[in-house]
């Protein structure tokens, strides 16, 4: 079959293409007649995904628009937010509600019946690279419409400013559990620190251990004075007890008289020693010098043990300070050693109860946060169009059902005259004789 048999064939049975056509715009117009009017309603809502944190003031991060737009769909579709609508309008006693959802009055049943009729009639739609919602719902009455399209609007708002405070306000709960722990902790560590500086007599502002430890250094230094000099007396003593007489022995004790005696004693000497290579010893020259040199050494004599015995005296004194000191400086050591673990003890003891003090403000700062956050009434959804009555129905469309309708007539009125040619086949053509036949037609009677 070519294009021409084709053509000649939907020609020979066009009346019954125009009659299924026809009928079928018949058809259409009565669905048309029999379809009852649908109005649809439309609110726009204003999502902000960036804001100002109400309060800390800070701005917010931006969320991902299309992730977080399609999550709030989900949200104004959620049967929570159809059951506040629900009571909000107490759809169960309203007379367009009880005729378009076919109440019966069975509580249960009405229920789920309206739930049915809301999700059946809500659309939601995110548009296209903006943060704007469209609600809209459609029903046969235009009133009830915009007011359902308005209810799921608030109903959402109310459902988003839930799922913000809820957590805040368990978060809350939580956080004052925890701060009842945090201050009972806190107090304990107070009162061990102050119990510890009340046993060891420490106040906050003491500065005893650097008062010990100065008078530590000040014992060390005076055993090590005494210490020097209980040596010095000991070696004084040392050479006047070996001593022998002579110019440099006495000259190695540093004291005024002894230095004077030796003196007189060498000038006595040398004036004997002179008088004995002038005159003889029976001389009364020489024995008047050597008596003067026998009463100097007698005088340097008792000098000496003078020396010596004091020197020894104080020798035994600085012993006996020397074990003294020694003994004061261990017991300051013990104590300086004793401050400075207590003072480690109260370090920690102070660093402990700063740690807690830190734990209790920080959760008591975050608890006060996340109380405000549980009382504010803020949401980032703002009503950019309210949903207004409509005039005009959206559903049936006449045009479109009767466009749609026209081009199925023609396309079942097409395919019925290729089947009634199918079953009633003709010559339409001299093309279809020397198809038919297989011989060629030499002449052919116009009409």
């Amino acid at each position: 079959m070519n294009l021409t048999t084709l053509i000649g064939i939907l020609l020979a049975r066009k009346w019954a293409i125009i009659a299924t056509c026809l009928l079928a715009i018949a058809a259409g117009a009565a669905l048309i007649l029999v379809t009852p009017k649908s109005y649809t309603a439309a609110i726009d809502l204003l999502v902000d995904s960036r804001g100002f944190d109400p309060i800390s003031g800070q701005l917010q991060p931006a969320r991902m628009t299309g992730a977080y737009l399609a999550t709030q769909s989900d949200i104004i579709r959620s049967r929570n937010v159809a059951t506040k609508v629900i009571k909000q309008l107490s759809l169960g006693s309203s007379p367009a509600m009880i005729k378009a959802a076919k109440l019966t009055g069975n509580a249960e049943a009405d229920q789920r019946r309206m739930l049915g009729f809301l999700s059946q009639g809500l659309i939601v739609v995110p548009k296209r690279e903006s943060s704007v919602l469209n609600i809209a719902f459609k029903a046969q009455d235009p009133a009830l419409a915009a007011q359902i399209a308005n209810a799921f609007a608030e109903a959402y708002v109310l459902t988003n400013l839930e799922l913000r405070i809820e957590p805040a306000k368990q978060t809350t709960q939580w956080y004052n559990q925890q701060l009842m722990g945090l201050r009972q902790e806190l107090v304990e560590k107070q009162d061990a620190l102050s119990s510890y500086q009340e046993e060891h007599g420490i106040l906050v502002s003491s500065d005893r251990l650097d008062l010990e430890a100065n008078k530590l250094a000040e014992l060390s230094s005076m055993l090590t004075s005494v210490q020097n000099e209980r040596l010095n007396s000991q070696s004084r003593s040392d050479l006047i007890a070996n001593t022998k007489q002579g110019p440099l022995e006495t000259r190695a004790l540093d004291n005024p008289q002894v230095q004077k005696l030796a003196t007189d004693l060498a000038q006595a000497q040398a004036r004997l020693n002179e008088l004995a290579t002038q005159v003889g010893e029976n001389h009364p020259q020489y024995r008047q010098a050597r008596s003067e040199v026998g009463a100097l050494k007698q005088q340097m004599n008792r000098m000496l043990e003078l020396i010596s015995g004091s020197l020894q005296s104080s020798v035994e004194l600085s012993q006996t300070r020397a074990e003294q000191l020694k003994a004061e400086l261990d017991q300051q050591k013990e104590l300086v050693l004793q401050l400075s673990r207590n003072r480690n003890q109260l370090n920690l003891l102070k660093q402990e109860v700063d740690n807690a003090q830190a734990a209790y403000d920080a959760a008591l700062a975050r608890s006060i946060q996340t109380r405000l956050e549980s009382q504010i009434a803020a949401t980032d959804v703002a009503v950019l169009n309210s949903a207004l009555v409509p005039t005009q129905p959206t559903s049936p469309k006449p045009l479109l059902i009767l466009l749609l309708a026209a081009i199925a007539g023609s396309l079942f009125g097409v395919a019925l005259a290729l089947c009634w040619e199918w079953l009633d086949q003709r010559v339409r053509s001299a093309a279809d004789l020397e198809q038919a036949l297989g011989l060629p037609v030499l002449a052919q009677i116009p009409r």
